[in-house]
């Protein structure tokens, strides 16, 4: 069983799901606020494996590339009837400008059990910042394979942060975690976390956070969603960076990669025996 963004772009998941038409998971999926709902059709061990998704590239002549999304794989014993909450992760935005701007970050994928325990979570991308410093190179951050976001991340399900904490230093945002929303600025929404719906965060310029908690965008980029959030860090004379979201695995025999996935996320579930 494959299951994509169904075509779907932007902080907000799929509102149909049209495009399972013609597969095995025609008429076996509903979908609640973009999360889809599908339930295991019979007890067995099952190998679980997600994607996150990328975050944006930035715009202009020194374009910096979004940080690509992890890939997370674990086998689980699920039984019959049990529901699974999957929401697959799209890939940040790039708003429309005349000048150079920053990406949004990508969404986290999660696969998530009845009550809200976790059986896989693969972190999404940052998007990369606006311009290139001289001082380093400003791509995003990739999705991680272990569970904290980076550059000022959250840990332990929490969202990312912004560094330095005033405001008006950072016009970016921090990636949404699993349970705790990315760090807002005056003119960047922080990507929601799972628990809290997993929107991405929105943007003035446009350059939005992709569904599964991806950070907004105005001057500096969007932090990954992910099991934890991705930060971002701004340092004067230094440019500015985006961090990417942390991973999750609850299963045996993992397969844990960070920085493999372009596009949007996806998750593909297999009966084993």
């Amino acid at each position: 069983m494959t299951f994509t963004s169904l075509g779907a772009k932007g902080n907000e998941g799929p509102s149909n799901t049209s495009g399972y038409q013609g597969t095995p998971l025609e008429g076996k999926v509903q979908l609640e606020d973009g999360i889809q709902i599908w339930r295991v059709p019979a007890t067995g061990e099952y190998s679980v494996e997600a994607w996150g998704a990328s975050g944006a590239s930035s715009s202009g002549l020194g374009r910096l590339v979004g940080g690509n999304g992890a890939r997370i794989k674990g086998f689980f014993k699920l039984n019959a009837g049990e529901k699974l909450k999957i929401l697959v992760a799209q890939e940040g935005i790039l708003g429309n400008s005349i000048v150079a701007i920053p990406g949004g970050g990508g969404g986290g994928t999660f696969v998530i059990k009845e009550g809200n325990k976790p059986l896989v979570i693969a972190g999404g991308g940052a998007g990369g910042a606006a311009f290139e410093s001289a001082n380093g190179s400003f791509n995003g951050d990739h999705g991680q394979k272990t569970e904290n976001g980076t550059r000022h991340g959250g840990y332990s399900g929490s969202g990312g942060n912004l560094c330095p904490v005033k405001k008006d230093n950072i016009q970016g945002s921090g990636g949404g975690g699993f349970q705790g929303d990315g760090e807002s600025s005056v003119t960047s929404e922080g990507g929601k976390s799972f628990i809290n719906g997993g929107k991405g965060g929105v943007s003035q310029t446009g350059s939005n956070g992709g569904f599964g908690g991806g950070g907004s965008a105005t001057l500096n980029p969007g932090g990954g969603g992910g099991f934890s959030g991705g930060g971002v860090e701004a340092k004067e004379h230094k440019g500015t960076v985006a961090g990417g979201g942390g991973s999750f695995n609850g299963g045996t025999r993992q397969e844990n990669y960070e920085g493999v996935r372009r596009g949007d996320g996806k998750v593909i579930i297999k009966l084993i025996k």
